[in-house]
This record gives C-alpha cells, sequence and structure tokens, in this order.
C-alpha cells in the first residue's frame, strides 16, 4: 500500500531526455525544479543539476563525496526516516566511506503545499534559501517524513532546498523537490 497525494504539474528545469547516473555537479545561481524517486536500492539523495539522477545506491556514497546530502530509510507507507549523510554514518545506517561529507539539517518547512508549488513555479531562490535558513535554525539533522510533508533542507555547501514528500510506500518515496546552490 503507498500514500498519493494529488499536485498541480511542476515546471521542470533541465532536458527532457534520460536523466544520467553520472554525477553532475549543480550549477551555482540554477534554481533547480524536478521529481525523483528514492528506493531501497537508492536511498541517497543528491543535489545533483537536473540531467543528473538524484536518488543513488549506496554503492555510490564514495564517488558522491559532499555531493551526497540525505539517506532515506523506509519503513512502511506513512512514514521514512530522512538523515544527513553524516548521521547515517555515524549511526551505523550506512557504512562509513572515508570521505568528507558536508554539514546537513532538515526539518519540517513553513509552507503551505499551494506556496511550495507557486515557490516553484517563481523559482524565488532568496525566499527558498529563507525558509531553508529559518526551517533549520535547531541543526536537526534527522526527520521522520510523512506523505504531504514538506521538508526543508540546507547544506554547509550552500545549497538549500524544499521537497514534497508526494508518495510513500514501503520501498519508495516520490518527492516533488526544488533547490538552489548559491
Amino acid at each position: 500500500m503507498k500514500t498519493v497525494l494529488p499536485s498541480p504539474q511542476l515546471a521542470r528545469t533541465g532536458s527532457l531526455g534520460p536523466l544520467s547516473d553520472e554525477i553532475i555537479l549543480a550549477v551555482p545561481g540554477t534554481f533547480y525544479v524536478y521529481q525523483t524517486l528514492l528506493t531501497d536500492e537508492k536511498p541517497l539523495y543528491a543535489l545533483l543539476d537536473c540531467k543528473a539522477n538524484k536518488g543513488r545506491p549506496v554503492l555510490q556514497i564514495g564517488d558522491l563525496g559532499r555531493e551526497v546530502h540525505l539517506h532515506f530509510e523506509f519503513d512502511n507507507s506513512t512514514r521514512a526516516q530522512v538523515t544527513s549523510i553524516k548521521g547515517a554514518t555515524k549511526t551505523g545506517l550506512i557504512a562509513d566511506a572515508g570521505v568528507e561529507f558536508d554539514d546537513v539539517y532538515v526539518a519540517p518547512a513553513a509552507v503551505a503545499i499551494e506556496d511550495f508549488y507557486v515557490l516553484c513555479a517563481q523559482r524565488d531562490s532568496m525566499k527558498v534559501r529563507d525558509l531553508c535558513e529559518a526551517a533549520c535554525m535547531g541543526r536537526e539533522t534527522a526527520i521522520e517524513a510523512t506523505p504531504g510533508m514538506i521538508i526543508a533542507m540546507m547544506t554547509s555547501g550552500g545549497k538549500y532546498g524544499l521537497f514534497l514528500v508526494k508518495e510513500l510506500s514501503p520501498t519508495s518515496a516520490s518527492l516533488e523537490a526544488c533547490h538552489i546552490l548559491f
């Protein structure tokens, strides 16, 4: 069983072609809007360029380094544990890859779903950054995600993003997201 939420169609960033498994870095100043699917096989969330898959397998953690940000651990169709990569390695969720990661903070975003879609459509970089900074003031590194929840994240490397947990199943999460690298 999975939980599904209706939504308007997002205006995407990037090409319409197939996504690459290459590590394609986000470009500073570019506002990215996209959907992504994270699964048991690809539980790592990397805020990359829109030509690149955002969901990555754990085996790529060493190659991704500072470009990987979150780990998703699936529980059931109503929740998933979302943890920063540093937190996931410290708690043993994933093996230490012997590489340096950015600090990543997550928190519920103080934004309604309708306003999330407006931010994505308007590509309002400053508003996204301000929302993420305000939400992540507590410097939390893990959060329990539920369907319909909008989560703010920010990294020590200058990335700010919001993602809506669109669908959850016991083995996957479908996200609608936007992010910017300042």
